[in-house]
């Protein structure tokens, strides 16, 4: 194997955007994962591209600007990546304080230019017959589309193969070379591979590979169950996610519910191209345990047949998790590493990874080749934590 320019750690759709632009870009790039491509988190997500689940501020303005380069990717990736544009954004609310708090998150979100807006159940009843008429009324964000994240992430590293790139799957990293204060390559399972730049993009496992540099990045698994129904005729038009999914991850501090807290139990559905609907989620610090739980698929089809009582006679033929890279902030880690020069982070989307994947992939490429990004990484950067071991790197 060619000695490679930059090494990718993580296959998933961050780690394999990002290998696809750079070498777009020109660059030799190795790419390795631990297992198969897409998975881990990729592999287990719905496929929401919409601005409605997005951070008011900074990761919204980031969101912006990666579903705006969606509409191409399919011609320029060579792949379908079932890129749906505008297909909506629902987020149901039950009673008027859920309301309430969603008007001031909608009234922050807009400030970006978005359209997102609060309608009434009855207009929200129209736009989706299915849904529950009984609940209090709905954010509604009519550009919010969806893609097929599995897909999404072939692509990508399909055309990256095109381009060059070698990809090295059920590979383990199991050390990063450090050598006179600055990153010189990976040891691996399969024999060791030099570089000058390595890209930690290893998703919820991202602070265990920082950790072989010395490095304490404050990234934790959050687990999602997902539940897969049978094939149905057409059933739904957008994405939904109840308010609670909204509240649970923005103002916490609204649930009473201690339990609801602790699964972070809410309601995400939507219908994929072969008719079937995942519904979900969860969002559990249960460590990398990705087992599915009889109490997650009990409280999650409750919350699905709450808001479509139609679901009542639906079978569920499938069941799965991923883990989601949790910060403590919010905001993913983009960057280089201040104290260890080479060594870059790309993590920590947690359910924001597929959206914003195409503006990592191309951010993360820029600083890397033209050492400085078209937009500013630097609220993104790894070195806002200031929790990095002290020592040499020797």
């Amino acid at each position: 194997m060619n000695r490679p320019e930059i090494i990718v750690i993580g296959g998933g759709v961050i780690g394999s955007s990002i290998t696809y632009y750079l070498s777009k870009m020109g660059k030799k790039v190795l790419m390795i994962e631990k297992k198969d491509n897409c998975s881990g988190s990729a592999g287990a997500s719905d496929g929401v591209v919409g601005y409605h689940t997005k951070k008011p501020g900074l990761q919204m303005e980031l969101a912006i600007r990666s579903i705006a380069m969606f509409e191409e990717l399919s011609k320029e990736l060579g792949m379908d990546i079932e890129y749906r544009k505008d297909c909506g954004g629902m987020q149901p609310a039950e009673t008027k304080l859920e309301w309430e708090i969603l008007s001031e998150i909608v009234k922050e979100q807009r400030q970006s230019g978005v359209d997102i807006r609060m309608i009434s159940i009855e207009e929200a009843c129209k736009i989706e017959p299915q849904l529950n008429p009984d609940l209090y009324g709905a954010l509604y964000s009519p550009t919010s589309g969806k893609v097929n994240p599995i897909r999404l992430t072939f692509a990508y590293v399909q055309a990256a193969k095109r381009l060059g790139a070698q990809v090295l799957s059920n590979t383990e990293v199991t050390d990063v070379l450090v050598k006179m204060g600055r990153v010189m390559g990976v040891e691996t399972s399969k024999g060791t591979y030099y570089a000058d730049q390595v890209i930690d993009a290893a998703g919820s496992w991202a602070a265990e590979i920082a950790a072989m540099a010395g490095v304490d990045l404050p990234i934790r698994p959050r687990k999602g169950q997902l539940f897969i129904t049978e094939p149905l005729g057409p059933f739904m038009d957008v994405t939904l996610q109840c308010a609670r999914y909204n509240v649970i991850k923005f103002k916490p501090e609204a649930v009473g519910d201690k339990a609801v807290l602790r699964m972070g139990a809410s309601l995400s559905i939507e219908q994929t191209e072969n008719g079937g609907l995942v519904i979900g989620s969860t969002r559990e610090f249960v460590g990398y345990d990705r087992e599915n739980t009889l109490e997650a698929m009990e409280v999650t089809m409750r919350r699905a047949m709450r808001f479509f009582p139609a679901l009542k006679d639906v079978n569920i033929i499938r069941a799965f998790a991923g883990l989601r890279p949790f910060t403590p902030d919010g905001i993913p880690v983009i960057g280089e590493v201040e104290k260890l020069p080479g060594f870059f982070v790309a993590a920590g989307h947690e359910g924001d990874g597929i959206a914003l994947a195409p503006i990592t992939g191309k951010l993360m490429a820029e600083l890397l080749v033209q050492g400085k990004s078209s937009y500013s990484l630097e609220a993104f950067s790894p070195n806002r934590f200031r929790r990095w071991s002290e020592g040499d790197f020797e």
